[in-house]
């Protein structure tokens, strides 16, 4: 797979690895501070600034990243360039959980509390095992564990079809439209969160040809 090209250890190319992996924690950091907001905590200026700092930091990542590796694409006589097109790869799908993260936090800001639902519990359980996802996936990709990367992938596309199936309920939801709407909206961030997710971990199972499609339907694959 990608880590098959991965040859000699260049620093550079490590770099790039670590700067991935902190992607992720940080995105992981704006999603649960973002969901904190949304089951009880509601907006404020501080938690505003909380989540733009760390998306920064996020978005300055994604650009050293992509610097790093057109500079190793320049000056190595021999260049993994199926390493370099993954990693661009890569780092858009990292950059995009904390994207859809901080769209969790607009719900908020709309008016959306999760704090006292009726379903509070289920909501809840779909907001923790994406956070244990995005962790998971970072502790995967940081030890290059295939296989590890692998049944998060299997377990992580039997949600979406979850996510799929909370966004057909909302329109069947007894209660406001502004509650069938958040909840909606909710899953369909969560789904955008969890396929990314997976489309990251892609690099450690799969050819360069074959990445970064799980954002797509099932049936488009």
């Amino acid at each position: 797979m990608v880590f098959d090209f991965f040859k000699g250890g260049y620093s550079a190319v490590e770099g790039v690895e670590s700067t991935l992996v902190q992607m992720l924690v940080d995105g992981r950091e704006v999603f649960d501070t973002a969901t904190d907001a949304l089951f009880g905590g509601g907006k404020s200026k501080q938690t505003k600034r909380d989540l733009q700092s760390t998306d920064r930091h996020i978005n300055v990542a994604q650009q050293d990243v992509r610097r790093e590796l057109m500079i190793h694409a320049s000056v190595q006589d021999t260049v993994d360039l199926p390493l370099v097109l993954a990693y661009m790869s890569t780092v858009k799908d990292a950059e995009r959980i904390g994207d859809y993260a901080k769209n969790v936090y607009d719900l908020v800001r709309y008016g959306a509390d999760f704090e006292n639902a009726p379903d509070r519990k289920e909501l809840s359980a779909y907001r923790d095992r994406v956070s244990h996802l995005i962790g998971e996936a970072a502790e995967a990709f940081a030890a290059r564990d295939a296989e590890h990367a692998q049944r998060l992938i299997n377990k992580a596309d039997g949600f979406l079809d979850d996510y799929d199936a909370q966004v057909k309920a909302a329109y069947r939801w007894e209660g406001t439209a502004s509650d069938a709407v958040s909840r909606a909206l909710y899953f369909r961030f969560l789904k955008r969160i969890t396929a990314h997710v997976m489309n990251f971990l892609t690099s450690l199972v799969m050819p360069v040809d074959r990445l970064d499609y799980y954002d797509e339907a099932k049936r488009d694959r």
